[in-house]
């Protein structure tokens, strides 16, 4: 049978405080270490723009206290750059030197740690003059309707344009910005919704979002006759037949407000002279924007002139 070791809880005591002590003694000796700092960068010209995603964390070389140390890397610790100290090297590129920021860095770090050293030679940037212009929005949309539903009118964004602004060869390249893809199913209802524009990086823009308003109808089949005129005829020409019809599709909201002088139907003599042929052929020069899909019978005008 074992025996059962009784410990005293005394003992458990000591180590303990022997514990507790001895990392307050080895704490509170001075270290030489290497520790990351983020990178802020302040006062960039009005009319100058950051073209590139700078350098964000720099790593320094400090000495300090155990506890300094620790306090350091458990907080969150930055320093700024001031960007009026940077060094021209041609064109878009810029730096810092780092053997010239060791002051402004030291007096930005906790009290009781010193800068050792800067371990990066120089800090680049690439800075740009600023630009802005005016560009178009466009949806991203894929839509399915419920039967018989479809739109009454085209999409409508809000704003339909936005500001943007950035270095000019990178405002150069953007002619419009797309919104984040929508998939919407089975719409029989009028719609609005807010979507993210996809902004490239480096590029500011006045707003982020725009609102998608959709408008839907239940459509249905209408049919109408039109006369038809004739472009660039003899003056005696009789055609047959005089009139066409139209089979369109629209809302039921607009049902009632076609009538036939929304419509313009040509024949041009001219293109069947040059054609050769001995027909006219019927094309539609006006409709209403609330209708789609036309059909129209006959495609052929037959035309008879008398000398």
């Amino acid at each position: 049978m074992k025996k059962k070791i009784n410990i005293p809880k005394t003992f458990f005591g000591f180590l303990l405080a022997s514990l507790f002590f001895w990392t307050l003694i080895n704490l509170s000796k001075e270290y030489t270490t290497q520790i990351t700092i983020d990178a802020v960068y302040s006062n960039l010209p009005i009319k100058k723009t950051i073209i590139s995603t700078p350098v964000k964390k720099i790593p320094l070389l400090v000495k300090g206290t155990g506890f300094k140390l620790i306090s350091t890397n458990f907080n969150t610790n930055s320093v700024q750059l001031n960007l009026e100290k940077l060094t021209h090297k041609k064109q878009t590129d810029y730096y810092f030197s780092t053997n010239k920021l060791h002051s402004e860095i030291q007096n930005q770090l906790k009290s009781g740690i010193n800068l050792i050293a800067i371990q990066k030679d120089t800090i680049p940037l690439k800075i740009g003059t600023l630009h802005s212009k005016k560009v178009p929005l466009k949806t991203n949309l894929d839509i399915s309707f419920q039967l018989g539903y479809d739109l009454s009118k085209p999409i409508a964004l809000s704003p339909a344009s936005i500001l943007i602004s950035g270095e000019k060869s990178l405002i150069d390249e953007i002619s419009f910005l797309n919104l984040k893809k929508i998939k919407l199913e089975n719409l029989s209802e009028k719609t609005s919704i807010d979507s993210e524009i996809i902004i490239p990086d480096n590029i500011k823009a006045s707003v982020r979002s725009a609102k998608i308003n959709i408008t839907i109808d239940q459509f249905t089949e209408g049919e109408i006759e039109v006369p038809v005129l004739i472009k660039n005829a003899p003056k005696e020409i009789n055609i047959f037949p005089k009139k066409v019809k139209l089979i369109y599709k629209v809302g039921l909201q607009n049902f009632n407000k076609i009538n036939s002088s929304l419509f313009k139907v040509e024949c041009d003599y001219n293109l069947s002279k040059i054609n050769e042929v001995s027909y006219l052929t019927p094309k539609i020069t006006k409709l209403p924007d609330s209708i789609s899909l036309v059909r129209m019978t006959p495609k052929k005008i037959d035309f008879l002139i008398h000398k």
